[in-house]
């Protein structure tokens, strides 16, 4: 039995949307997310969905557009540290989905859907290449690469078939080639080491001295513990330290830059540690997470939201069994912060 290939790009579609999905649960970003969702509506553009109404290629190749370009601009700013205007997120995703609507409302043909996309995941292709090769290496030119020639392939599709210099099949076999394509570049960024946890993240030496739990740390007492911890996997926020070998690192930062988090993204803070300490548990290893300075946080957050932080990362190291350093000076903090921080952390 030879399975048609309009079936097999389904399948395949259908395949590569959970896949994603579940690299989401896994990781929590919400850019697997949203792309997994562009894979999950591209389902619908192919036949035999589309004999259902004609309008149902227009809607769904608009939306699956949307979702994929939603997904990269949620990735660049995940890697970034630093969200793109709002009015980027509400114009470049919403323009595909709105020309499905409309070519589906009126005259059923999806040209002006199928170039928009097209040009969209031509021009995020170029852009992802370019920003993000610094995390994702060659795997960053080979998803912007093959999103070029997706969107190239839009832009030709309505030309080359309302023409008819493409017959049915021929479309299909070529949609199944790209897509296919298509799922080996996403699977590679999305389940790289990088995107799912951590490149270092390996089993370590014993840190049985180190006590489980939250604590407050002086630097003198930090620039005396960091040497014990050399080569450790530890997770470490840093303001203006050097970290050690091994270590993850994050610069608490308003100067963007490869691993930097704005003192503004304190959610990055919490969704990294979270990660962190369960892909610690899974290698049988206690995750160690350092925060320095924290009252560099306050000046660009009220005291409420930065002490909400660390109640909820006390909670996570509580769960996972792993230790949460806070470095900072009391002579920072009035007394009664300095109180809060000593309760919060108990």
């Amino acid at each position: 039995m030879i399975i048609s290939p309009q079936w097999l790009t389904v399948a395949l579609k259908t395949a590569a949307g959970v896949v994603f999905l579940n690299a989401y649960l896994k990781s929590k970003r919400k850019s697997a997310l949203f792309l997994s969702l562009g894979w999950i509506s591209s389902i619908l553009v192919s036949p035999p969905s589309t004999s259902l109404y004609p309008g149902v290629e227009c809607i769904f190749t608009g939306m699956a557009a949307a979702f994929t370009l939603t997904g990269i601009l949620t990735l660049i700013e995940e890697e970034g540290g630093r969200r793109s205007p709002r009015a980027m997120h509400l114009t470049l995703p919403t323009l595909p989905a709105v020309y499905g609507v409309i070519e589906a409302s009126f005259n059923g043909s999806c040209t002006g859907t199928y170039i928009t996309s097209g040009v969209l995941l031509l021009i995020a292709g170029v852009i992802f290449t370019e920003l993000m090769s610094t995390y994702y290496r060659r795997n960053a030119t080979l998803f912007g690469v093959v999103l070029g020639v997706s969107g190239v392939a839009s832009m030709l599709h309505p030309i080359a078939y309302e023409n008819g210099l493409l017959t049915p099949d021929v479309v299909m076999y070529n949609s199944l080639v790209i897509a296919t394509m298509a799922a080996y570049a996403y699977y590679r960024v999305i389940y790289s080491r990088h995107f799912l946890g951590f490149e270092n993240l390996v089993p370590g030496h014993g840190v049985d001295a180190i006590a489980q739990g939250a604590g407050i740390m002086s630097e003198r007492d930090f620039r005396e513990l960091a040497p014990r911890l050399d080569g450790f996997p530890v997770l470490a926020f840093l303001r203006n330290s050097e970290p050690m070998n091994g270590w993850l690192s994050y610069r608490i930062s308003t100067v963007q830059g490869a691993n930097v988090i704005p003192p503004t993204s304190m959610y990055r803070i919490t969704e990294t540690t979270n990660m962190y300490l369960r892909e610690m548990e899974k290698v049988g290893n206690r995750g160690i997470v350092i925060i320095e300075a924290v009252e560099f946080l306050k000046l660009y957050n009220d005291f409420r939201s930065v002490v909400k932080m660390l109640a909820t990362l006390r909670d996570s190291v509580l769960i996972h069994g792993g230790t949460l350093i806070i470095v900072t000076e009391k002579d920072v903090w009035d007394e009664g912060e300095w109180n809060i921080l000593l309760r919060t952390l108990e």
